[in-house]
């Protein structure tokens, strides 16, 4: 029973949703901007203060904009500005894409 119960834990945590609140994020040029966690451990993401989906890139450092491709989110070679012009960068994904595609994650 004992080890029942650490099982049913471990699963649960494994699916917890990020710690959400606002913390600042550095890029490899030591520029920073604020953001958010977001997702759980299956599908996460930073959610920069402008509303931007972005995603870090292990090889360069850099906190990249996310694409939506072949049902998943990728990094899109990128390298997030926090500027006021998101709506004129050609990889933003909106938000009602990102929730469509949480929910064919997680259904």
């Amino acid at each position: 029973m004992k080890y029942l119960l650490i099982i049913i834990i471990t699963l649960s945590l494994q699916a917890t949703v990020t710690f959400t609140a606002m913390r600042t994020f550095t890029q490899s040029n030591g520029s920073s901007f604020q953001g958010r966690l977001q997702g759980d451990a299956f599908m996460h993401w930073i959610e920069a203060q402008d509303g931007s989906i972005l995603l870090f890139n292990k090889k360069s450092g850099n906190f990249e904009y996310a694409l939506i491709k072949d049902g998943d989110l990728c990094l899109s070679g990128n390298i997030y500005l926090d500027t006021k012009l998101r709506s004129l960068h050609p990889h933003s994904i909106d938000k009602e894409s990102l929730k469509k595609l949480w929910n064919q994650r997680h259904h």
